[in-house]
Parts: structure tokens; C-alpha cells; sequence
């Protein structure tokens, strides 16, 4: 070899020597395309399919989930949405309607009070309801047939406005008769069933109980809306009518005062308005706090909502109710527990708390340690898995419990999911829209038209419910339903206490006017 370092030419460079660069930019070019591509799987955004699009941080889907695709990175609703598009698959040909559940699809355990238990139950409750719709003749027969989609407007109904375009998009391709769900009692919620309304789609809420709900703006009626729950003015009225049947003496209101909440504002006001009628002078204790209207950055909101509560301590030792009525959501009452159970002595021995019905949160999470202190924690529900146990096995109630039931096991899903009634609830909403649709002969061709079918269950005419007979008054409100009240033990298990009715009887179509 050469010497390079000798007089005369120098020995040429080889090409690999001399291009060293270009095999270096070509593996560049093919690697960093390929680790972005894999920093995209891991964490970008989610693969949003016919009808949803990207939205948020973390990103979700928001819209109307047209095949029953993933809404989100980790998709907890998989199976379930498996399950919705094999009930779709059964229906053929061009001659169908279309439900949607619309809810907040992909909630945020960190800052939603929306468990996702309860989610998962109430998506049940509807493939359950629709499955009945198309194989037995409780919804008016079995034709047309009824496909269920799923549609997600985000934490707080944040994406409401995305979400009712979307879905409004798709009201005549996919025959869209009716949404149902709309999931907690807000403004934005309240403004997206206008929507829907003014678009000309019926809505038949869940569990929405707020007394405005059915109102918006200035107090003017939603025409299109429906609910089977009870309202808060029902919840409070049944929640007085109790407290004076067992001779509390001294009771304390606990509400919130977040007026972005109508479920809370509106059951604050329910209970006042309900001691006030009942014992003819105002609440004699009232402690009301500020919830926040979002996730907190430097704390949690059970952490937040404990320090207001901590607050209400020297009142409460003063005051000394026997009866506490909280008028908020049931994941800040777990927090009010706590701060109940964590303030100190202070004289009380025995105490019970009572609230709505969003309190079926508490359920499966152990009570606090009370020490000395006896405490009862009762809620009213819309519904529950032994609701109708002091019936006759022979009765109405019982038997259409009963197939409702039978059609959820037949399902696949597992009994214990009935027990917190958020199944039966969405199944009841799901089957009065399909019975409803069904009454109307131009629904699949003029989805628009199919309100008028409601004005047909007045109170004589009802349908079958699970959670009881479901009758429409002027309003939209139901007539008269049952509510069971709930008693949370220390193991956070739950026991039905009693069943009521806001009118003091049950429901009876029979004496209906």
C-alpha cells in the first residue's frame, strides 16, 4: 500500500469514503418516520372513525360512532361496542330506525363525578332494550327494525355542539328517531337537547332529574323532550315526606350553589320548596358550598371539596341536626362523609344523611370510619335491582322486571350490573323511544314527526318498564314513578330501605282522569 505521506499524486478515495453521507441521510430518512410513527401509536390521537372527530387533550372522539369504532386510546367500551355493532349487523335493508345514546363516552375519573361503572351499565341497558325492541313485541312489534348507536360529547358535554352536528348530520341516512342518555344534569346538556329539539329530533332523558332540564332559554319548554326519571322537585318531595314519617327533629340543608350544575341548584331549591310546603316555615339549618366546574391543578377534588366542608364543622357541632338533606353530587358527598367523619367531637350520637339520586356513586367504596358516631347515608333512586322485591310475583311490576331481566342475562351481561337500576333506567328511556317510533308510521322516512307518538302516554296507556310504568305528563315529565330509597352500608354495599312514590300511592293508570 502507498505511502500517503510520499511525493507524487495522492491514492483517490474510495466512494464510501467520499459519499459517507449518503447511506447516513437515507437511514435517517426511514428511522425518524418510523419512530414517529411509533410515538403516534403510543400516544397520538385515536383512530376516530365515520361520524367522530379528534378533540381534547387527551384526544377522544367526539360525535356519533357510526361503526361502532374505538373512542379513545385504552378504550374501555370495546366489548360493548362490539356488542353494539353485531346488534346493528342483524338489520337489513333500508327500512330502520336509529336510536343514539348520547352520554360523555370517555369520562375522566380525575375530574368527571360520572362513575364509569355506571356508564358501562347504562350502554347495557340500552343493547338490552334494543335487542328486546327487535326480538320481542314489547315496543309496539318488532318492525321496523331499531339499530342503537353510540355518541359522546365529552367531560361535562364540553363537545356538546360537535356532538348534535354530527348527529343532526346523520338524522335522515341513518333514520335517527330519537337520542336518549345525555348522562348528568348540566347547562350544556340542557343546550344540546335544545338543539336537538330545534333540529327536530326527540329526546327521552335517563337520569337527567333536573327540575330545568326541560327548559331552556327563559324558562321555555323544550317541545321535544321527554324523560323517564323522576324529577328533583319528586326526589325532594318523597325525600320531606320520609324525614317527617321517622320525626327528624332538626334538619341541616347541605347545598351547592354552582348554578352550572341544574342538578344540584335545582335540588337545593326542590328540598326548600318541599319543607316549606310540608311544615309550612323555611329550613331552619343551611350550609351551602361552591363546587368547582372542572379538574383543580394543584389539588384533587375530593381534597378541595373536604376544606369546605371542614368549614361547615363548628355549625354543625352547634346546630346539632339529626338530619342532614345534601343537595350536591354524590362525589362530593363521599367527601362530605369524610370531612363528617374526620371534624372531631362534637356532641352528636346519631345522625342520618339523605340525598339524590346521583348518590349511587358511593356505591362498592367502604363508608368512612364514624367511630362513636352512628350514621345512616340514604339515597332516592330512579331505580335498583330489588325495587319491586315486595310484590306479588304475579304483578306487573314484577313480571316486566322480570323479562327485562331475563333479556339482560340472555345478553351476556352479568346480573350485578342491575343492582344500581342505571340498566333499567337507560332501558326504559331506549324502549319508550322504540315504542314510541313505532307508533308512527313515516318515522324511519320523517324522523321529525315522531314527538307527536308520546302525547299518546298520557297515563292510561303506558309502557312496560322496568323500572316501572312509564306515563308522559303535559311537560315530559314521568307520572307518578316509583323511587326506591337506598341505604349505603359501611362496606359500601347497598340495601333497598323502602319504595316510594312522590304522591304518597303507586302509580295506578286505572284512577288516571
Amino acid at each position: 500500500m502507498p505511502d500517503r505521506n510520499q511525493g507524487g499524486a495522492s491514492a483517490p478515495r474510495s466512494w464510501w469514503r467520499r459519499y459517507w453521507w449518503v447511506p447516513v441521510t437515507l437511514g435517517v430518512v426511514v428511522i425518524v418516520p418510523a419512530i414517529l410513527g411509533l410515538v403516534a401509536l403510543v400516544s397520538g390521537p385515536p383512530l376516530c372513525g365515520n361520524g367522530l372527530t379528534a378533540e381534547g387533550t387527551p384526544q377522544v372522539c367526539i360525535g356519533i360512532d357510526i361503526d361502532s369504532g374505538a373512542l379513545a386510546h385504552g378504550d374501555r367500551l370495546a366489548d360493548l361496542e362490539t356488542k353494539t355493532a353485531a346488534l346493528n349487523a342483524n338489520v337489513k335493508g333500508g327500512d330502520f330506525g336509529t336510536i343514539v345514546l348520547l352520554m360523555n363516552m370517555t369520562p375522566d375519573p380525575n375530574s368527571d363525578s360520572v362513575a364509569f361503572l355506571s356508564l358501562r351499565h347504562q350502554i347495557e341497558g340500552a343493547i338490552t332494550a334494543v335487542w328486546r325492541a327487535d326480538n320481542q313485541t314489547v315496543a309496539g312489534g318488532t318492525t321496523p327494525p331499531i339499530k342503537l348507536m353510540l355518541a359522546n360529547f365529552g367531560a361535562g358535554a364540553n363537545y356538546w355542539q360537535d356532538a348534535v352536528d354530527a348527529i343532526t348530520a346523520q338524522q335522515n341516512g341513518q333514520h335517527i328517531v330519537a337520542v336518549t342518555g345525555i348522562g348528568q344534569s348540566l347547562d350544556n346538556t340542557r343546550q344540546a337537547v335544545n338543539a336537538l329539539s330545534e333540529a327536530g329530533i326527540v329526546t327521552v332523558g335517563a337520569a337527567v332529574t333536573a327540575d330545568n332540564m326541560n327548559q331552556w332559554p327563559d324558562d321555555i319548554r323544550i317541545r321535544d323532550f321527554f324523560r323517564v326519571a323522576s324529577t328533583n322537585t319528586d326526589m325532594a318531595t318523597t325525600a320531606v315526606a320520609y324525614a317527617a314519617s321517622h320525626h327528624y327533629a332538626r334538619t341541616m340543608l347541605v347545598k351547592d350553589t354552582n348554578d352550572t350544575d341544574s342538578y344540584a341548584s335545582t335540588l337545593g331549591t326542590a328540598f326548600t320548596n318541599a319543607y316549606t310546603t310540608r311544615y309550612h316555615t323555611a329550613v331552619p339549618y343551611v350550609e351551602p358550598y361552591l363546587s368547582p366546574d372542572g379538574p383543580l391543578s394543584t389539588m384533587s377534588r375530593e381534597q378541595y371539596m373536604a376544606n369546605q366542608f371542614a368549614g361547615m364543622h363548628a355549625d354543625i357541632c352547634q346546630d346539632k341536626p339529626d338530619l342532614f338533606y345534601f343537595a350536591g353530587r354524590g362525589t362530593d358527598l363521599a367527601a362530605f362523609l369524610t370531612s363528617l367523619a374526620q371534624g372531631g367531637a362534637c356532641g352528636l350520637t346519631s345522625v342520618t344523611v339523605m340525598s339524590g339520586d346521583d348518590a349511587t356513586s358511593l356505591e362498592g367504596a367502604p363508608l368512612p370510619n364514624f367511630g362513636d358516631l352512628k350514621v345512616t347515608v340514604l339515597y332516592t333512586s330512579e331505580s335498583s335491582g330489588t325495587e319491586w322485591q315486595g310484590f306479588p310475583n304475579g304483578s306487573d311490576q314484577v313480571q316486566n322486571y322480570n323479562q327485562f331481566s331475563e333479556a339482560f342475562g340472555r345478553n351476556g351481561f352479568a346480573p350485578a350490573d342491575l343492582q344500581d337500576g342505571d340498566a333499567a333506567i337507560s332501558h326504559d328511556a331506549v324502549l319508550s323511544a322504540a315504542t314510541a317510533a313505532r307508533l308512527d308510521p313515516v318515522a324511519t322516512t320523517n324522523p321529525g314527526t315522531v314527538a307527536a307518538s308520546f302525547l299518546r302516554f298520557a297515563c292510561r296507556r303506558t309502557i312496560p318498564g322496568a323500572s316501572g310504568d312509564i306515563a308522559f305528563d303535559q311537560n315530559g315529565n314521568p307520572v307518578d314513578k316509583a323511587m326506591p330509597i337506598m341505604r349505603v352500608q359501611s362496606d359500601g354495599s347497598v340495601v333497598q330501605q323502602d319504595l316510594a312514590w312522590s304522591t304518597g300511592q303507586a302509580f295506578d293508570p286505572a284512577a288516571c282522569p
